[in-house]
């Protein structure tokens, strides 16, 4: 479910005046109820919880008083983390020469992913230099784009309890 062009205009303009910066918006069903997450930046500082329950607070207020999502609906505020998605060609440049992962379908309809560094954007689109080879993607052919960090692994989990004796886990006091 995509978002209409009235109520991400109506976003946008509400955290500019916030402050903030619209990274991405998806509209999806949580069961039968509406749900709106919407990932918002500060450029120069990183956003909080509490930029989150502010912008919360401030769009609920906007959209329930415009009628904009009709009907009940949850609504989720974000910050875009470090896998941030990148959905706008200021973002590739404001991150160039990170490590990015880009999904894309060329005018062939042939799938492709590539994992490298963002050494490059344009008006038109991207390089990403993957394995030495630089690859230039148009906007046109992303599908999804984010930052993937070369240190994105699954961390292990904390040990729970003494191995082998039942018992609750954790640390005892």
């Amino acid at each position: 479910m995509e978002p209409d062009k009235e109520l991400k205009e109506l976003i946008e303009r509400e955290l500019g005046v916030l402050g903030y910066e619209l990274v991405k918006i998806e509209a999806f069903f949580s069961g039968r109820r509406k749900a709106l997450r919407i990932f918002v930046d500060r450029p120069e500082v990183p956003v909080t919880i509490h930029d989150c329950i502010r912008v919360t607070k401030a769009l609920g207020l906007v959209l329930d008083a415009t009628e904009t999502v009709p009907g009940p609906y949850n609504l989720e505020i974000s910050s875009p983390g470090f896998a941030r998605p990148l959905t706008k060609p200021a973002h590739f440049a404001r991150f160039r020469g990170e490590r990015g992962r880009v999904e894309y379908v060329d005018d062939a309809g042939v799938k492709s992913t590539a994992i490298g560094a963002i050494v490059d954007s344009s008006e038109t689109g991207i390089t990403v230099t993957v394995d030495g080879v630089d690859r230039d993607i148009p906007y046109a052919w992303i599908v999804k784009a984010n930052l993937h960090p070369a240190d994105q692994g699954v961390p292990e989990p904390e040990p729970r309890g003494r191995p082998g004796r039942g018992g609750r886990g954790g640390k005892r006091f």
